[in-house]
């Protein structure tokens, strides 16, 4: 799981600098699952995986993110991140979360992503953060 959490983490970093999905798309397993558990939002396959990471990277206009932490196991990885940047209307922002991942060094079979939702509530509400 060590080549496959690099093989992510090089693949999130091309969505958020090219906004390049297919990579990401290429280590998606056929029948893998992709939530986004805050907005309920779970697709899966490789179709699911490039709709998934489009509607991610779609929210933001720049992007940066720094992973912070893993930890690895045989079939699954957690990593922690920070990311910043600004949303599309050109807001600044700065959010922590976690990814989950699953599968193994060939192929992801699960992806979940818990994040703070704060910087984009406060946003849609009006009270954005400075």
């Amino acid at each position: 799981m060590h080549t496959m959490t690099n093989r992510f983490t090089e693949a999130l970093h091309r969505i958020d600098s090219d906004r390049d999905v297919q990579p990401m798309v290429d280590l998606t397993g056929d029948d893998a699952e992709l939530i986004k558990l805050d907005e309920h939002h779970e697709t899966t396959g490789k179709d699911g995986a490039k709709t998934f990471w489009e509607d991610y990277r779609n929210v933001f206009g720049e992007l940066e993110t720094t992973f912070t932490n893993s930890i690895v196991g045989e079939r699954s990885a957690a990593l922690e991140w920070t990311s910043e940047g600004t949303l599309r209307n050109g807001k600044q922002f700065r959010y922590r979360g976690v990814t989950v991942i699953e599968g193994d060094d060939e192929a992801l079979t699960g992806v979940r992503t818990y994040y703070d939702s704060a910087a984009f509530l406060q946003e849609s509400a009006g009270a954005a953060r400075s």
